[in-house]
């Protein structure tokens, strides 16, 4: 194997990340006839309905998907995907004891969102998968232009109604609540705390310089400074363009509207802000391999 194709981090990530998602699925999900989203929900449906191992089937149910990977789509990300699967696999089977002892709704929901969007969280910023839907998804995205978020969304709409066709409509409820925690506790392993606000400021020609020297000077910022021109008045105009904190909104707000009382702006939340400045990620520590 290239050694280049190695990264031990994304190994650690998938061991960590498989594991609590085996943690989620056998303390929770399984005891409280819950479903996990991707081809781990048709698994356990047909875990529950036959009584089938769900290790074995996570196994059985991706070979035909990777060998269909194989012909479309990346090497590098079929290496990964194959080892989270296995590692999926393997977890599921040695933590099959493991019991939560919990029959709370909230309860359920709750820790078994927190456990499994932990898992998940750790996957995405590994930039590592299990393969099922997701190599489906990247195919349909590759050939069909689709976005991935889309087809994920269409086929664990697919596992859901199967939920409720089962299960009737509480556990199913639970279930997408359940889904709704662990994609918030994702998204938050993923992005963390660092939320910032980016401002987009339409400025006069006269006032733009005053209101960049005024963000630059009272927050600290760096601006980006692009001509423009108005296309229903055809004036000159600049646009600007900063990323502050979110702390800092008010005071920027008031800093605009001091220099230039006409101008238009628009301030967006933004995540995942790389690069060198005040409370953003450096790049050195972002770097995929």
């Amino acid at each position: 194997m290239n050694k280049k194709l190695i990264d031990l981090n994304k190994i650690v990530a998938i061991i960590i990340g498989t594991l609590l998602l085996a943690i989620a699925a056998n303390s929770i999900f399984l005891p409280n006839r819950l479903l996990s989203a991707g081809l781990t929900g048709i698994s356990m449906l047909l875990h529950f309905l036959f009584q089938w191992r769900i290790s074995l089937l996570v196994l059985v149910l991706n070979i035909p998907l990777f060998i269909i990977g194989y012909f479309y789509l990346d090497k590098r990300f079929l290496f990964y995907a194959l080892l989270g699967m296995s590692s999926l696999s393997f977890w599921v089977e040695i933590t099959g004891g493991i019991v939560i002892p919990t029959t709370d709704t909230l309860s359920v929901i709750l820790v078994g969102g927190v456990i499994h969007g932990m898992g998940t969280g750790i996957l995405f910023r590994g930039n590592v998968s299990t393969g099922g839907m997701d190599i489906i998804a990247k195919i349909i995205n590759q050939h069909f232009s689709i976005s991935m978020a889309t087809v994920n969304f269409v086929l664990n709409s697919i596992i859901l109604s199967l939920s409720m066709y089962y299960y009737g409509l509480d556990i199913t409820i639970v279930t997408i609540a359940t889904m709704f925690v662990s994609s918030q506790v994702a998204n938050f392993m993923v992005d963390g705390l660092n939320h910032k606000r980016t401002l987009f400021i339409i400025s006069s020609k006269e006032k733009y310089k005053e209101v960049s020297e005024g963000l630059i000077n009272e927050l600290g910022r760096g601006v980006t400074v692009m001509a423009a021109k108005g296309a229903y008045t055809d004036e000159e105009k600049y646009f600007l363009y900063s990323t502050i904190s979110i702390s800092e909104v008010s005071k920027a707000k008031q800093i605009v509207l001091k220099h230039d009382s006409g101008a238009f702006m628009t301030i967006s939340d933004t995540c995942q802000v790389i690069g060198n400045g005040k409370g953003f990620i450096h790049p050195e520590i972002t770097k995929v391999t």
